[in-house]
């Protein structure tokens, strides 16, 4: 499995994201069902987005998030930085060992 920080950069005012926001967090809640999420949200300043997500490859992922209503309506550009986890807390251990 491969680990991934997603940042997202949004691309329009916060006005207009904002009524995409449901319909993204429903789409991220399929994801964390199905284990492949383990973090997400807003940046502060909310100029963006951070997701923490594992996968079997970078264009798995990066195909997966083009589901996101973000992604379809244009709302954000999506930068994928693959990571080792090398460390982390042990309630963490099937997350990363899944």
């Amino acid at each position: 499995m491969k680990f991934f920080l997603i940042e997202l950069e949004y691309l329009v005012p916060l006005e207009k994201l904002d009524q995409a926001v449901p319909a993204h967090r429903e789409f991220l809640q399929t994801l964390y069902d199905i284990g492949t999420l383990l973090l997400s949200g807003p940046k502060e300043p909310r100029n963006g987005g951070m997701i923490i997500a594992k996968s079997i490859s970078l264009e798995k992922i990066s195909e997966t998030m083009k589901g996101d209503p973000f992604a379809k309506l244009g709302y954000a550009n999506y930068k994928y930085t693959e990571f080792h986890p090398v460390k982390h807390q042990t309630f963490l251990k099937s997350w990363i060992e899944g």
